[in-house]
């Protein structure tokens, strides 16, 4: 072994074995809502109750045209009533680039290629909640996000934002809105600013809204991927198994292309000219929130039940700008 003896000697340059990444928040929109059976094609179509039936005593009344005058018992009439929602298989698709001689540089101490698939992953379901609660790039034209959908209903509960009794008043609201419409609060989702507004409420008791009531019970989900806008919606409250729904035509796969030409914007990488490598990855799945006519939001209609004007399985509450957790 070489002395250190002057400034010529070269110590070696050490690599870790592991690349630092960030926290990978998984899809709650996945997590959360309810998944169907997989779509055999591009379109899957539900039969989502729009009428249900109304029943009735049977009253007695005497006829005219009966001489004698019997009792003539004329039960009601009623129908079911069905709308069409169509859940369309739309695409997510990213491809990455990456030069040959990156790949076998890095590869010597750690192997990239799953660290590509494990991000490709978190991408795709920051793009799913984004647009699953937001309606952020939605691909569907008859879908604008829950938030969106739940501010049309009049589904929302606006909190100042300055925590104490207002935050734990504001999600009692928000859950009320959700019984309103004939649903049961499953889960309230937020960002990370969602824990710190739940530890700074106090019930009218004193108690942590954490280990009290309902509002404390109610099952906390923080979103992480990305996709949540708290500037937006600060919370979403809602009966998200029978509220979302969706269904994959094809789950991710990933395929690696080597020969390709690739353009976005002005960058163009032709893969076998440039050694590189790009690994595409894509994924098919549709989604909707069907919100069927509920018995106890609806109204009559003639002689069926039609749904409530506003009844909807979620409630948004939103925080104003000026308030501080």
């Amino acid at each position: 072994m070489q002395a250190m003896t002057n400034k010529n000697v070269v110590l070696p340059v050490e690599f870790s074995d592991f690349i630092i990444t960030g926290l990978r928040g998984r899809s709650k929109a996945l997590e959360l809502g309810r998944q169907l059976p997989p779509m055999r094609g591009k379109t899957y179509k539900l039969n989502v109750l729009e009428y249900a039936i109304k029943a009735g005593w049977v009253k007695n009344s005497q006829s005219p045209a009966n001489a004698e005058g019997a009792e003539i018992n004329r039960k009601p009439t009623s129908y079911l009533g069905w709308k069409g929602v169509d859940l369309i298989a739309e695409e997510i698709a990213v491809i990455i680039p990456v030069s040959e001689d990156t790949l076998d540089d890095v590869q010597n101490y750690v192997d990239v290629v799953p660290l590509i698939y494990e991000e490709a992953i978190s991408a795709f379901q920051q793009t799913i909640d984004a647009t699953a609660f937001f309606g952020v790039d939605s691909p569907w034209a008859n879908y604008s996000g829950i938030v969106a959908e739940a501010t049309s209903a009049s589904a929302t509960v606006a909190w100042n934002g300055q925590g104490g009794l207002s935050f734990y008043n504001a999600v009692s609201d928000a859950m009320k809105l959700v019984e309103k419409s004939g649903y049961l609060p499953d889960a309230i989702l937020g960002g990370p600013s969602l824990n710190s507004a739940f530890r700074g409420t106090l019930t009218e008791l004193g108690v942590l809204a954490g280990d009290q009531g309902q509002v404390g019970a109610l099952p906390r989900h923080i979103d992480l991927t990305g996709g949540f806008d708290e500037d937006t919606a600060f919370a979403i409250v809602g009966d998200f198994k029978r509220g979302l729904v969706y269904s994959f035509r094809k789950e991710m796969e990933l395929k690696i292309l080597t020969e390709a030409t690739i353009k976005e914007g002005e960058v163009e990488y032709n893969l076998a000219q440039q050694d590189m490598v790009g690994f595409r990855f894509k994924m098919r799945l549709g989604m909707a929130t069907p919100n069927p006519v509920q018995r106890v939001s609806g109204v009559v209609s003639g002689n069926a039940i039609k749904a409530g004007a506003n009844a909807y399985p979620f409630a948004v509450i939103t925080k104003s700008s000026a308030g501080s957790i």
